[in-house]
Formats: C-alpha cells, structure tokens, sequence
C-alpha cells in the first residue's frame, strides 16, 4: 500500500497511547475464540485490550521497530513482575513510583535492553504513556492556559449530569479565550509539533476548527468524568480513576493478561501487505487504527480491489478516520464489501471523525 508512513523517519516513539478506544474495538469485532486479530501496534494498548478477549492469535505489527520495542517491554513487565510496577511504568504513580517501578525493571532487562531503557526513561521521566511525541504534544495544551482557565476544565469532570455539564462548558469556556487558544493550538501548522506534516497530506478539513466542532459534541452528549481519552488529553495522567483506565492498565484483568501473552507474535511489516500474504490469509479480523488517514482515496480504492481477489475469504476490518472520509464514498468493489460507518461510542476520543466496519464476504 502507497502511504505517506514510509516516508517518515522511523526513529522514535511517535505514539505512547492507542487513542481509538477498546469498546469500539469490542463491539465491532465481536472477538471469539477461533479468531487470528491482526492488530497495529502503535503503543500496544489494544494490542493488550483485544488479548482480554481470548482470541485464538494475535499479531501485533508496526512498520516502526519502536513502537514494537514499545509493546515488547510491556509484555516483559508483565510476564516478570507484578502489578505495581507496570502500573508505575505506565506512569500513573507519578514520578515517586515511577524510578521505584524503573529500578525493579531494570534488574530483569538484558544488557542491551537495559542500556536502551535507561537512556529512555532519564528522557521521559513521567512514564510510558507520556513519552511519545504526540503525547507529550496533547498534553502540553493544559500548561499553556491561564489558572482561571485550568479551573473551569478541571470543573467539567465533576459533573454527572450531561446538560448541566454541557451548559457550564458554554457558559463559561465557548465563550471564553479558551476556544481561540484550542484553535490555535491545534491548527495545521503547530499540530506538525506532535504529528508530522507528511500524514496530514489527504486531511479535508481544517484541523483546529474541526476538533473544536467535534469537542462540543461530545461535551454536549457524554459524561467526561468517565472518559479516559478526554481525562488524559486534556490532563494527562492526573487523578485517573482505576475503573476508566483502558482495561489492559487495571489491576483486575492483570493476571489475564499475563496468561494470554503467548498468543501474541509481533512483526515489522506494512499490514496491508500482511493481510495479502500466506501467512496473512488465516486473519479473521483487523483493527488497522487510522491507517488509512495517509492515503489518497483512489489507493484506497486499490487496495480494497485487492483484498476481494480472494471470493472465499471471510474478514472484518476495523478503522478510524479522523481529517479524511475513507469508505464514504461507494466504489466498485461494493458487492464484496459491506461498509458500516459507526458513530464514536461515549468513550471514544472526541476527536475522531468516525469509525469504519468492513465485512468481505
């Protein structure tokens, strides 16, 4: 597949968190027991979310070797030591529990490996979740707003009403200098500071104005208390509640996890390529993230016709659009697709455009 991703360097962490939410992802894969998942691994998140779900295999892949390096650490963290210590890894135990957690690590990493980490961690002090370039941009918007500001954001998570939730947030910030701030903080050219300019080339729509929309219609419609994505985008690891965080970072599914690892093969590879392969023909499902937000329309249709050469395959893809409208528009190959285009769940990212099932059959 023609993406804009080959064109990046691929020499860092680019993504510390998996922003599509995992209840989207269960609810469109209906996972089972006989599935291969094939599943990006960005930073592994949903990776671990679908894992809880105890499919017959899945396969993690990324053309970035760290965001794999990512995922790898977080299964050794899990298969060697106990909760804490992943959870102080993850960063939500502040900087205290975090160089506790790091130097339990540290005693069961290889050389190499420990050599590598050391240097990561002396970097991104904060944790794991903080550490990637598009993380630490999302979540620098907070320091940049007035005390007065701060205080009204922080208000919008103490609410248990909707409408009373969404009439303070026009009251008091609509109509404030936060919405300009947001904008501009979030317009084409500054977003570059967390995502390179090169994934932005097929965006259609203006990206501060756009997300702004798309932040009030889920002040309007969901309670954010209970938000992970809306808690830690706009605060970061702050006072996050155990019970909203992704279910791969709770204590309780932690022992699942654990037992499920060896389910996992992780790959360096374009998953499009895969999912064509022999070794890709046994994919059940796939949650491919926004993977498509870096291709024109017409690879998209290409790419569609190329995985309906095969009439007898069943499959069900997973995706995200965000600034770009893939599997909008009816093509040719639509009597061997089925395309479903979903609206974000209530604990989606705001930010997203929407959500895209396909079924080949």
């Amino acid at each position: 597949m023609k993406s804009e991703f080959y064109l990046l360097e691929l020499d860092l962490i680019r993504y510390s968190l998996v922003w599509e939410d995992s209840q989207t992802l269960y609810d469109i894969l209906e996972i089972n027991q006989n599935d291969h998942l094939l599943v990006i691994t960005s930073a592994g998140c949903n990776v671990l979310n679908v894992l809880l779900m105890g499919p017959a295999r899945v396969t993690a892949i990324d053309l970035n070797p760290f965001q794999n390096k990512l995922l790898l650490l977080k299964k050794h963290i899990i298969m060697n030591h106990e909760y804490d210590v992943f959870y102080g890894i993850l960063g939500f135990a502040g900087k205290t529990g975090m160089r506790a957690a790091k130097q339990k690590l540290m005693n069961t990493l290889s050389m190499d490996e420990r050599s590598f980490w050391l240097t990561f961690f002396a970097e991104h002090q904060n944790g794991l979740l903080n550490s990637g370039k598009l993380e630490d941009y999302i979540t620098s918007f907070y320091d940049t707003l007035d005390q007065q500001t701060q205080e009204k954001l922080q208000q919008l998570i103490g609410f248990n009403d909707v409408a009373k939730q969404y009439d303070f947030f026009k009251k008091q910030l609509d109509n404030s200098s936060f919405k300009s701030s947001f904008i501009a903080y979030y317009s084409d050219e500054n977003l570059q500071k967390g995502r390179d300019s090169k994934l932005l080339r097929y965006a259609t729509e203006p990206i501060g104005p756009t997300f702004y929309k798309r932040l009030l219609t889920q002040v309007s419609s969901a309670l954010l208390r209970t938000n992970f994505h809306f808690r830690f985008f706009f605060f970061g690891l702050q006072n996050l509640p155990e019970d909203i965080l992704p279910p791969c970072y709770r204590r309780e599914n932690y022992a699942i996890l654990r037992q499920q690892l060896h389910k996992i093969q992780v790959l360096e590879s374009e998953a499009l390529d895969y999912l064509l392969s022999e070794q890709g023909s046994t994919v059940t499902k796939a949650a491919l993230s926004n993977i498509f937000e870096y291709i024109s329309p017409e690879e998209f249709d290409r790419t569609c016709h190329s995985l309906i050469k095969d009439p007898g395959r069943r499959l069900r893809l997973v995706f995200w659009n965000l600034l770009n409208g893939q599997g909008e528009t009816p093509g040719d190959y639509r009597g061997h697709i089925k395309f479903k285009t979903n609206k974000l769940s209530s604990k989606s990212s705001f930010y997203f455009k929407n959500v895209v099932q396909m079924d080949f059959n």
